[in-house]
């Protein structure tokens, strides 16, 4: 879905839960493992997730902490990325401090500038960003995508969503969007249709089980704590 020397891959949802960080952190593994240069940023501000995923307890560093700053060069960003622990070729760039004003910080050109910064020195740069059913923020991180993956989670996802999809895809405000259905119980017969494919219907057999500590998705389902939680913050959807 994208053009030569496009890179820049946005992951989204319409709510919490629906795998948008399993999926984000999924697709950057498997491009590190296919020998690129890749980065997976934590723009989820709001809830950071992806300290929790690759087990690193540094909360300081981030994008929170880039966005403040007037001027941002390379030294600036490389001081902010840790290694993921999972393969040399794959950094984070995790959310940072969770700031009062979120949507604002995003809005700044600042943000241009971080994001140009990680095309020049990464092959792909998957963003994680917060549910765009939710808040605002993640239109503001959708002008710098090249590509946009929508993840809707089968038996989960209200069907009300699609409408929002639609619109969204229709006002072009997330580029080049592709749905990705996530959590499909290959066992099982739904309408009269046969979603196994035999022996292959496992993804076990692919050996996805060595990342199943991610693929818990109720960790990641309370915004109760969350900068969500603010009643003052009205850039959150009511």
């Amino acid at each position: 879905m994208m053009s030569e020397g496009q890179k820049v891959i946005l992951f989204t949802s319409s709510t919490s839960g629906e795998g948008k960080t399993f999926n984000a952190a999924n697709v950057a593994v498997s491009f590190a493992l296919l020998g690129k240069k890749v980065v997976l940023c934590g723009f989820d501000i709001r809830k950071p997730a992806l300290g929790r995923l690759f087990s690193i307890a540094d909360k300081q560093a981030g994008v929170s902490t880039l966005l403040v700053k007037e001027h941002v060069t390379v030294d600036d960003l490389k001081s902010q990325i840790r290694p993921s622990g999972v393969n040399a070729n794959l950094d984070l760039l995790m959310a940072g401090p969770t700031p009062p004003n979120p949507t604002e910080l995003l809005a700044r050109e600042t943000l241009h500038t971080v994001i140009d910064l990680l095309r020049s020195e990464y092959d792909y740069v998957i963003l994680d960003s917060a549910p765009v059913g939710l808040v605002t923020d993640t239109l503001q991180l959708a002008k710098y995508a090249d590509v946009t993956a929508f993840v809707c989670r089968a038996d989960y996802t209200p069907k009300s969503s699609i409408g929002m999809i639609n619109q969204l895809a229709q006002e072009k405000k997330l580029p080049n969007m592709c749905i990705v259905i996530n959590g499909i119980d290959m066992s099982k017969k739904k309408y009269g249709y046969y979603y196994g494919y035999g022996r292959y219907g496992k993804y076990g057999r692919y050996g996805y089980g060595r990342y199943g500590q991610y693929g818990s998705y109720g960790q990641y389902g309370n915004y109760a704590e969350s900068h969500y939680g603010n009643k003052e913050d009205n850039s959150i959807k009511k």
